[in-house]
């Protein structure tokens, strides 16, 4: 006489959460702000791609790029922030 299968259980697997590496802009509303990590010169350097708006810290070690990320977020919304051009998109006038 045979036996019945056993029915095997399903394994649900949940992806894990990843924390991002590209953050949006509170000023233009891209999501174009990077996250730049000199350990050498100890400066983080977060900036965005779009409208150039561009803040510097100091380096620590037990802060994580999303850290620093939301400090750059509160420092804009208190006012501390401004743009920077440094990029050479505007030209000279003499």
């Amino acid at each position: 006489m045979g036996r019945r299968k056993k029915s095997r259980k399903i394994k649900v697997y949940r992806p894990r959460k990843v924390i991002p590496k590209v953050f949006p802009c509170p000023n233009c509303g891209k999501k174009t702000v990077n996250v730049e990590i000199k350990k050498s010169k100890g400066v983080v350097i977060v900036k965005c791609g779009t409208c150039l708006l561009e803040r510097e810290y100091g380096y620590n070690e037990w802060m994580e790029p999303v850290d620093y990320y939301s400090r750059y977020v509160d420092d804009f919304y208190e006012g501390v922030q401004t743009l920077k051009a440094s990029s050479g998109l505007e030209t000279e006038e003499e």
